[in-house]
């Protein structure tokens, strides 16, 4: 895999001013507790150090009396440095950490196989999302679970009254998704579960279909965790929000573009062939269609990778043309990792095509909302993040 934008997978971390020292092109990371045990050797009071650290200051520089007073060097005290992408602002501000194993970046094979899962989403709903189709996958997935079921009238009940709405009262599968979200009170962060489950697999469960891992054709695709990488691969990158009425700098741990890290991506074709009278949901009907679900797997997910993202470099091609470009060279590109944005991680590109219903949906599940007038924005997505030299983040190259 080649890095082509930076790319930060964080680990929920983030490092303040208490944490690192800049330098020059460089940001320090420190060895804390390594730093404070020689300042106490040198006769700084415990408790001074103590009160210190409780109240740091906005500085990004709050160990510089310390180090000069003592003339310590911080690159005696570093665990590792970065090199600096951008400016660091005149108040101090948090690093966002990238996953790390051992001390070592490193990218998870959940991230990739997240990205690649967006895409196939996409591709199913638009290339197999009509009513008929659904319709029969449904129906055909209902049978799949009453094998050797006891509750099959709950089962009957279910699917018969999934497919009458989707059948009567839907243009296609999307619409149908669209038209629940407005009728129910749905949790934003489960707003996509049902279409989940009719898409790659499910179960009926206390009268409703939900997702049911097991039955999930991506199970063939195994993605591993990459090798660590190299810390010098890794820099710290000033990111800015644009679309906001103050440009406000985020701070990240980043891959550089052109980094290039080996990832174990195959197929486990006997598995899906070994399962494949227990898949069910509209993904492996779609493929069924094709031929053998475990032949034509690989090269559908491949396709699909290849129509969603280069789909979606078209739709934000605008903000940073020349990137997009050179982008477009590239075969088998995914968005992964922090800063992708709302479109790349989601069926944006298909939920915005359809206007007004969605623009209604959105409005109330509150996607867009002002955090402090509470207002739902005209436009959204609103935002968008790129690096102080105008590249997007998480840009990769299978």
């Amino acid at each position: 895999m080649r890095v082509i934008s930076p790319l930060h997978i964080g680990n929920g971390n983030e490092l303040t001013p208490v944490d690192f020292y800049p330098a020059k092109d460089r940001i320090y990371v420190l060895d804390v507790d390594k730093l404070i045990s020689d300042l106490v050797k040198l006769g700084v009071e415990y408790d001074e150090l103590l009160d210190f650290l409780k109240s740091p200051g906005e500085s990004w520089y709050i160990w510089k009396h310390y180090l000069e007073r003592y003339h310590l060097n911080p690159a005696h005290y570093s665990r590792y440095s970065l090199k600096i992408k951008g400016e660091l602002g005149k108040r101090s501000s948090g690093i966002r950490e990238f996953i790390k194993t051992n001390g070592k970046p490193y990218i998870p094979g959940s991230s990739i196989k997240g990205a690649i899962r967006t895409a196939v989403m996409y591709k199913v709903l638009r290339d197999c999302g009509d009513v008929n189709t659904v319709v029969e996958a449904i129906r055909w997935s209902g049978e799949i679970i009453k094998d050797k079921n006891k509750k099959n009238r709950t089962i009957n009940k279910v699917i018969s009254k999934l497919i009458e709405d989707i059948y009567y009262k839907s243009e296609d599968l999307l619409d149908y998704h669209l038209t629940i979200l407005l009728r129910e009170n749905v949790d934003p962060k489960s707003a996509d579960d049902s279409l989940e489950a009719i898409v790659f697999g499910f179960e009926v469960s206390r009268g409703r279909i939900r997702h049911e891992p097991k039955r999930d054709p991506m199970r063939g695709l195994i993605v591993r965790d990459s090798k660590p990488i190299s810390l010098d691969k890794l820099s710290l990158y000033e990111v800015k929000v644009h679309g906001n009425p103050q440009l406000i700098p985020i701070y990240v741990e980043a891959l550089d573009p052109g980094t290039v890290v080996d990832i174990e991506i195959r197929v486990d074709r006997e598995l899906l062939k070994r399962n494949a009278n227990y898949m069910n949901g509209l993904f492996w009907y779609c493929l069924s269609l094709k031929g053998d679900p475990w032949d034509v797997f690989e090269e559908f997910i491949w396709e699909a990778v290849d129509d969603f993202y280069k789909e979606l470099a078209k739709a934000e091609e605008r903000k940073a043309r020349e990137f997009y470009k050179e982008l477009s060279s590239y075969e088998r590109i995914l968005r992964v990792g922090w800063g992708s944005g709302w479109i790349s991680t989601t069926i944006g590109l298909l939920l915005k095509g359809r206007g007004n219903k969605w623009e209604r949906v959105r409005r109330k599940l509150g996607l867009g909302k002002n955090p402090k007038t509470k207002n739902i924005v005209a436009k959204f997505p609103k935002t968008y993040r790129l690096t102080t030299n105008g590249m997007p983040m998480g840009w990769v190259a299978l």
